[in-house]
């Protein structure tokens, strides 16, 4: 004997021969005088209510085999636990979950009777348990890589076939004999580990569950109707309360309930956190385990895969790294050995040569905690979960691109595209015939496909247009001769640093400033990418020193301040007229500005009223309403002009534009003589 209490737990499922088994097993492991104390479940009911067929509530017949076995153990006596056991979290409540008042050393007796078998003596029992249940925890016990293990907290677990014994006591005998010698030499296998913090299963399981449930669902929230269907078909109502808390609702009925203390939980996101796990942008700090507490609970069992700490470290370091870039691979070399290329310089990753461990590691840790997609194709990498939205928002988010790669023909997004679609197919998260839920009715009226070979409008120079507008680098551009033109639109070859790519109306443009000479500004215009040529980069011609960084942030700042007042993105030719039009100073901005009054039929003021973001509210001024009108205005909306009783166009309307918008731009001149005989008094305009 090893001078510690044993207690036994059998595992096996209904009909494999337990009670049996119990029942000569106590007298061989308790006293001469004091047999061991068997604990079955079924007599359990009974004593609850009346007869062991009645299942009646989980946590009350636990409570109750919980205070029986602390008490047995109190008083120093063996116990046989005699119920299924069929699921390692239903093994961890009593091996590590449970405080006892003195250390156990565990021993698991697993049973594996063959099927037939146990449907046979199932059958002859005088309640048998429904034949559905009997096959879901024999095929509980079956599933690899949760089979009851020594990890689980046991100092042994031995493997049995009652329907094979024609002397089941003698085998017994035998197998307790070598029973000590066993356990000595399993324990000396493990005493070179260098334990930690999650080195017991209970914690280490609890931990990964908990990194599998964030990567399934960022923040625990539901964002989407699909991630709060999910989490209701969980936890019932969505879970309240700090992020542990709701941590603990889902992990409790997805897991199991030893699974889902809240206390435990909060330690493990603060680790987490800590350990930089919680960050969106990858890190390359160190992974540092807590460390095993002094205190802690005796350990009498095995140890898991991960229970040495070198082991952990490399693990959750690879764990970090694909949680933070999903489905990173590299072709033309194994993933293995590139993703341990990409570790390297991180302390405790693995070593250059290590790829066997990493496999090994993947295999273990990966794909059983639900990391990756059970017999998914290793060459498309491997991708935890979501990471940043859950599936639910990315399907949104891939609608929204496919969109605006296929309506909108933005060229840059056709490569984001296939690729987004790639890595949402191998996470299993876009079907096949996924139908968006919105559209957009506008489209680019450039077939990407019959523009010219050099031309802006195709993926690859977009590109590099892009790369160039984030370098803030100054391009050399060509707008092609013969293509449509405004009377300001220039000509020939364009010396410019690029600012932003805009949609509007019919196609993409490009805004960008010129050159400004002799001052630090230049003239902002917009051009259609699908008319303009890639030339060359000016190489290391980026802003002049005089000029700082943050040059470009302020161009694109006075761009959108000029979209919002000009309504549209002509913006005119004079320099100062776009300076002080964007710098939100009315007193800057009134000399550039002329009024455009005009007066509509009921019909056309219906619309004009309700397209309030056209133009910048201190822009707009508004007909008041009629008297016997069928609608109220908004107390912020700007109706404050008078309409005229007796007129067929009662109501007047006023806009502050810029004088090249009420003149020259078509899309604002299109607007409004778009409605036809509904207005009178345009194009008439006062300054």
């Amino acid at each position: 004997m090893t001078g510690f209490l044993r207690c036994h737990l059998l595992i096996g499922p209904p009909g494999s021969g337990k009670s049996s088994l119990a029942a000569l097993l106590a007298p061989l492991v308790g006293s001469a005088d004091q047999p061991a104390e068997i604990l079955a479940t079924d007599q359990l009911r009974a004593e609850l209510y009346g007869d062991p067929s009645i299942q009646g509530p989980w946590p009350e017949l636990e409570a109750l085999l919980q205070e029986r076995l602390q008490a047995a153990v109190a008083a120093g006596r063996s116990v046989i636990v005699d119920a299924t056991h069929a699921r390692r979290p239903w093994r961890l409540a009593l091996t590590q979950a449970l405080a006892l008042p003195q250390p156990v050393e565990w021993i698991g007796w697993w049973l594996q009777t063959e099927l037939p078998v146990c449907q046979a003596w199932n059958r002859q029992r005088p309640q048998p348990v429904p034949e559905a249940v009997l096959c879901r925890l024999y095929g509980a016990l079956q599933q690899e890589g949760f089979q009851p293990d020594r990890s689980e907290g046991f100092a042994a677990v031995l493997e049995l076939d009652p329907g094979t014994e024609s002397d089941p006591e003698a085998m017994l005998q035998r197998k307790l004999e070598g029973l000590d010698r066993s356990i000595r030499a399993l324990r000396s296998r493990y005493s070179k580990l260098e334990l930690h913090g999650y080195s017991r299963l209970l914690d280490l399981e609890r931990l990964l569950y908990l990194l599998q449930l964030l990567s399934r669902f960022p923040g625990l929230t539901a964002s989407d109707h699909a991630s709060r269907r999910e989490l209701e078909d969980i936890a019932g109502p969505l879970p309240e309360g700090s992020m542990a808390q709701r941590a603990a609702a889902l992990l409790g009925p997805l897991r199991g309930r030893c699974y889902a203390d809240v206390d435990a939980l909060e330690m493990d996101l603060a680790w987490l956190e800590r350990q930089g796990f919680l960050q969106a942008r990858p890190v390359r700090t160190p992974i540092m385990p807590p460390p095993r507490l002094a205190d802690g609970p005796a350990d009498l069992g095995g140890w898991p895969h991960l229970a040495d700490r070198a082991v952990f470290v490399r693990v959750m370091v690879l764990l970090r790294h694909l949680l933070q870039q999903p489905f990173d691979r590299q072709a033309g070399t194994p993933l293995a050995q590139h993703l341990i290329n990409q570790l390297q310089g991180i302390e405790g990753t693995y070593a250059p040569r290590a790829a066997a461990s990493l496999r090994k590691d993947i295999q273990l840790v990966l794909s059983p905690y639900g990391f990756r997609p059970r017999n998914d194709n290793v060459r498309h990498g491997h991708g935890l979960g979501t990471a940043l939205l859950p599936a639910g928002r990315l399907l949104e988010l891939h609608h929204l691109v496919a969109q605006e790669a296929g309506r909108l023909g933005d060229p840059s997004a056709q490569d984001l595209l296939q690729e987004l679609e790639e890595r949402l197919r191998w996470g299993g998260i876009l079907p096949e015939d996924a139908l968006p839920v919105r559209v957009f009715a506008n489209r680019s009226i450039v077939h990407p496909e019959l523009v010219r070979s050099d031309s802006l409008a195709l993926p690859h120079q977009a590109e590099k247009l892009e790369a160039a507008i984030e370098a803030d680098q100054w391009v050399v551009l060509q707008r092609y001769g013969g293509s449509a033109r405004h009377a300001e639109s220039p000509e020939g070859e364009l010396r410019v640093w690029p600012l932003q790519l805009v949609f509007h109306n019919i196609g993409w443009y490009l805004a960008y400033e010129e050159d400004g000479v002799g001052r630090s500004e230049g003239l902002i215009r917009c051009e259609r990418l699908d008319r303009l040529g890639w030339r060359q980069l000016e190489r290391g011609q980026q802003r002049p020193p005089e000029r700082p960084p943050e040059r470009r942030r302020e161009a694109v700042a006075r761009l959108a301040r000029l979209m919002e007042v000009c309504g549209g993105i002509y913006f005119g030719d004079d320099l100062q007229a776009q300076l002080d039009l964007a710098s939100d100073e009315p007193e800057r901005m009134a000399p550039w500005l002329v009024t455009v009054r005009f007066h509509c039929t009921a019909a056309v003021f219906g619309f004009l009223r309700e397209g309030l973001q056209r133009f910048p509210l201190c822009q707009i001024r508004l007909s008041r309403p009629l008297p016997g009108d069928g609608w109220t205005p908004h107390p912020q909306a700007p109706h404050c002009l008078e309409p005229s009783v007796d007129s067929s166009h009662p109501y007047p309307v006023e806009l502050d534009v810029p004088q090249w918008t009420s003149e020259r731009d078509v899309d604002f001149r299109r607007w409004l003589g778009g409605y036809g005989e509904g207005i009178t008094g345009w194009p008439g305009s006062r300054p």
